[in-house]
């Protein structure tokens, strides 16, 4: 039934989390797989572009020549320094983590391994060339639950961490948990008080291909790419979105 629904203009943006050998499950990814999907876009003549390029287009009048990808991964973990980051590099592709701002001040939950974030030394390591970071919550609040006036307290907080630490900061989120406030009117003035920081774009979730120029500044749709996903799976999402047409 998926084959139902028809290819998508625009680009992908795919959404990733955690990448570990032997792990597979709704947000972990093992090695062999991310080389595997990443391979094929290189085939098919995919370039994975930079947040700043991806904002070109989507806030832009022209639309890109060729096929293009935006890669993002949210949370910072460590494993993404250590399996995704090496195959960006390899394949000359660039991604967009979306940073949890806490673990700016150390808070990395160091005690997993799975679940350790990057601390800013980590983070300084990665190439601005190949890794462009934005912002994904304080400490990753749901801001579809959060009162309106701490969700733009953690905004403020995670932009102001970034600069006391010397960060690159792309002027962009992803809503943690894709959640966003649920009155209109309160959603409404979130966005105003975002452009008004200087913030251009937001991402939620959405499993639809991104259309360029976007509609929604503040609501742009990624892909959810789940570690169950076999690569037939990746290759439909990547055109259209999502498996199942209804």
């Amino acid at each position: 039934m998926h084959w139902l629904l028809p290819a998508r203009e625009g680009i992908p943006v795919l959404m990733y989390h955690r990448i570990w050998p032997g792990c597979r499950d709704r947000i972990t990814q093992t090695p062999e797989r991310l080389r595997e999907q990443w391979v094929y876009l290189k085939e098919q003549g995919y370039e994975a572009i930079s947040l700043q390029e991806y904002a070109a287009w989507a806030l832009g009048t022209e639309k890109p020549a060729g096929r293009k990808v935006l890669i993002t991964f949210d949370d910072g973990y460590v494993n993404n320094l250590s399996y995704a980051y090496p195959l960006l590099q390899e394949l000359g592709f660039k991604a967009c983590f979306f940073l949890i701002a806490e673990t700016l001040e150390g808070n990395t939950d160091a005690g997993d391994p799975l679940q350790q974030k990057m601390n800013v030394q980590q983070l300084r390591s990665l190439d601005p060339a190949v890794v462009q970071f934005a912002m994904h919550g304080y400490r990753h609040e749901h801001f579809g639950t959060t009162p309106l006036a701490d969700v733009k307290r953690a905004i403020e907080s995670s932009m102001e961490l970034f600069r006391q630490h010397d960060l690159p900061l792309h002027p962009s989120l992803a809503y943690p948990y894709g959640g966003r406030p649920k009155n209109k009117n309160d959603f409404d003035e979130l966005k105003s008080w975002m452009k008004n920081k200087g913030i251009q774009m937001a991402f939620r979730i959405g499993n639809a291909v991104s259309s360029i120029p976007c509609e929604d500044a503040y609501e742009i749709k990624r892909i959810d790419i789940r570690g169950t996903d076999s690569l037939d799976d990746f290759k439909i999402k990547v055109r259209k979105g999502k498996l199942r047409p209804f």
